[in-house]
């Protein structure tokens, strides 16, 4: 008797363990969807372009919305891309006075477009750089529902290069990336890119996607990391194709050849200057360098008075070869 007690005791509390276990887990994964199509998924009911909701809150809901620039007076024309997974993807193509090989594509924020990169745009067209602007991947006018923090980005990033080649075969083309377009550039550095890409801008990127939201759970929620990031990982890589963790812009340039200019503000409340610095530092790149602007907030950097000027310092030297 005392054996068949003991039997549905052990029996009961084992059930009850995992019957917890599995709420836990459900729990965890219903967070975990809820948080990646927060942070990930683009549109609403009135507007399927709209930017994640995340953006929308934090950003446009605080008033401080960030406003496109002016399209630069330049000769134009859009370009299409069909990418690995059957997107398409929009591009302005922008030509200088005169004509060059030297190129640039420029890649555009979290939750922005391809406009509020155009002050960017201009600056290299007036230096006599041809300009590809794209909108990344559920952006803009790009197809696409879930942007992906760079992960992504970055094969849509080799193919447009691909393109650019096979229009000027002699390009030599730099890369120049804001805050998640920055991210995008250093992943790219890791997709067997032509000789034709020499060099590497980054500005405002983050070192890791995971540490990145695990800081801004802890800023906005007061949330640890786990168990919800962890959930949401599992999540992404089912929904929107690719993992927090396995993404990362830090391993990216630890192991690419690439000259890389790193910029990054002091005074940045969105990516943590020390990511800049592990960047930096882990870089194995002969032909690195680095700008560090005191004061100004994440994505403004080009406000600096020494910012293109040490832009084009570094660029020129390598596409002028």
């Amino acid at each position: 008797m005392r054996k068949t007690w003991l039997v549905v005791l052990i029996t009961a509390i084992f059930t009850a363990l995992l019957t917890a276990a599995t709420i836990c887990t459900g729990a965890a994964y219903v967070a975990g969807c809820f948080f990646v199509d927060l942070a990930l998924k683009r549109g609403t009911i009135d507007n399927p372009s709209a930017p994640p909701a995340i953006f929308r809150s934090a950003i446009e809901g605080n008033g401080r919305a960030i406003r496109p620039a002016p399209k630069p007076d330049f000769d134009a024309e859009t370009w299409t891309l069909k990418s690995f997974d059957k997107l398409t993807l929009r591009a302005t193509r922008f030509k200088p006075e005169q004509d060059s090989h030297r190129w640039v594509l420029i890649l555009h924020g979290y939750g922005l477009t391809q406009a509020h990169v155009w002050s960017y745009a201009n600056a290299y067209l007036h230096h006599n750089y041809h300009v590809l602007t794209p909108d990344l991947r559920a952006s803009g006018s790009s197809d696409g529902t879930y942007t992906t923090m760079g992960a992504l980005e970055a094969r849509d990033i080799a193919d447009w290069v691909q393109r650019i080649v096979s229009t000027d075969p002699d390009a030599r083309i730099v890369l120049h990336g804001i805050s998640m377009g920055a991210a995008a550039v250093m992943l790219a550095t890791g997709e067997n890119l032509p000789a034709n890409v020499v060099a590497v801008v980054e500005d405002s990127g983050y070192a890791n996607i995971y540490d990145l939201f695990a800081i801004e759970l802890d800023k906005l929620l007061s949330l640890p990391s786990y168990p919800l990031l962890d959930a949401a990982d599992v999540v992404c890589e089912y929904r929107a194709g690719f993992s927090f963790r396995k993404s990362s812009p830090m391993e990216a340039v630890r192991r690419s050849s690439l000259p890389i200019l790193f910029i990054h503000s002091t005074g940045d409340r969105l990516v943590p200057f020390s990511m800049m610095q592990a960047l930096y530092n882990t870089s194995a790149a002969p032909g690195k360098e680095k700008l560090v602007v005191e004061k100004i907030g994440h994505g403004a950097l080009y406000q600096s008075k020494n910012y293109f000027p040490s832009v084009f310092e570094f660029t020129d030297k390598w596409t002028e070869k």
